[in-house]
């Protein structure tokens, strides 16, 4: 009736309403650098706009039913039970005159649809940490052959920027070390949203900052740099856990867009590291280029395929771990794949695949440096950072010079 077709209309306008509220508040957190926990939450909003969405083609299905009149015959069917043995004729009723159809329709049909509709496609607490341990067993079981790790926020909850941040700032004037890292650090939207527009091109624009820097000494610095900065904000699961696929025999690779000497340090941890580089001049100074394409996307899933089949490894027996929708080919490309700490888009990438998660927290206790500076070498003072319009002109490619000697 018309009463019917207002409630329906009025059903299809709120589960409308309610899908379009859930799209934009999952896109608002998909642009948001949140991680771990935070962005299961995120994760969590994507199945509930697919629940909506499923049950809105629900009710949009059986309005149509509503607004349709079928008619059909059942001679076949009252000829096929009129053959039957009598006694199962009583066990096997075909004559829909007989079924009270209000009852079925209301008392079992539409429940069951409810039903289903509002099932759990997703286990509860006690079956999540029964499946995690699980997949735990199965990624640290003596089958499996490797085991690759990122880098940024997958062991070390850092990045290039702060690296470079630190390197920079570790011979300047006191007075100017807390302006530059500050400085860097209001660049980091713009760093962001250039990182996630081409990974590759964030690396190579961004690396320009070496240029002129004299290669000794930052290799000197990073040691330091690795102890200050990057210990104080490493997960330690992280670690036990490449010591753990170390102790069962699999190999371990690291593959990385940091630089060289920066990683170096991680070196003992690893059977291969797969890292950038940058080139050196006649002088010993850092040319600000890379030696060779930076391993990102698509590329580190090709490193280490060739890896693998260098080794003799089967990649369906190994495990990758990551934190980014970035590192996709990566996670891709294995047999046991491991979202860290992940970010919004990969969280909800893992929870669709059933994809194992794990959520390493920072090291504890003190020391951890408000900002990425190296603590004042009072020896080395005629090294300075000169700021030549040092991020400003990042996003339209410019190579401002980040370590000089002095005149």
């Amino acid at each position: 009736g018309i009463a019917g077709d207002m409630a329906l209309a009025s059903l299809l306008d709120a589960g409308a309403d309610l899908t379009k509220v859930l799209k934009l508040l999952e896109r608002v957190l998909g642009t948001l650098p949140v991680r771990g926990k935070q962005a299961e939450m995120a994760a969590a909003v994507e199945e509930k706009r697919d629940r909506a969405e499923r049950a809105l083609s629900y009710v949009e299905l059986y309005g149509a039913y509503t607004e349709t009149e079928a008619r059909f015959r059942v001679d076949r069917l009252l000829e096929l039970q009129a053959r039957m043995a009598p006694e199962d004729r009583s066990a096997f009723c075909f004559d829909p005159a007989v079924v009270d159809w209000e009852r079925y329709v209301f008392d079992v049909h539409l429940p069951s649809v409810v039903a289903h509709a509002r099932v759990r496609s997703t286990p509860g607490r006690s079956a999540m940490a029964g499946r995690a341990e699980r997949a735990r067993q199965a990624i640290l079981s003596p089958d499996r052959h490797l085991a690759a790790f990122d880098l940024e926020n997958t062991l070390v909850a850092s990045n290039v920027v702060e690296s470079y941040a630190w390197l920079a700032t570790r011979h300047l004037p006191a007075g100017d070390r807390a302006v530059l890292a500050a400085r860097i650090l209001r660049q980091a939207p713009a760093l962001l949203a250039m990182d996630r527009r081409d990974r590759g091109d964030f690396l190579r624009t961004f690396y320009r900052r070496y240029e002129d820097a004299p290669a000794e000494l930052i290799r000197s610095d990073s040691m330091e740099l690795f102890h200050h900065l990057l210990l104080a904000k490493s997960f330690p699961a992280g670690f036990a856990r490449i010591r753990a696929h170390r102790a069962l025999g699999h190999r371990t690779v690291l593959i990385t867009g940091a630089l060289d000497f920066v990683v170096d340090p991680l070196r003992p941890l690893f059977d291969e590291v797969v890292c950038a580089s940058l080139g050196e001049d006649a002088d010993g100074r850092f040319t600000g280029r890379l030696e060779h394409l930076p391993p990102t996307g698509e590329a580190r899933a090709l490193a280490l395929a060739e890896y693998a089949a260098a080794q003799g490894l089967d990649l369906g027996e190994s495990v990758a771990y990551a934190d980014s929708a970035s590192d996709l080919p990566l996670l891709e490309c294995v047999g046991f794949p491991v979202a860290v700490n992940p970010e919004s888009k990969l969280a909800a990438v893992a929870r669709r695949r059933g994809w194992h998660v794990e959520q390493w927290d920072k090291a504890g206790g003190g020391g951890r440096p408000p900002l990425p500076m190296g603590p004042v070498d009072r020896q080395v003072s005629r090294w300075w950072a000169r700021v030549d319009g040092l991020l400003e002109d990042l996003a339209a490619g410019g190579k401002g010079r980040a370590v000089r000697q002095r005149a």
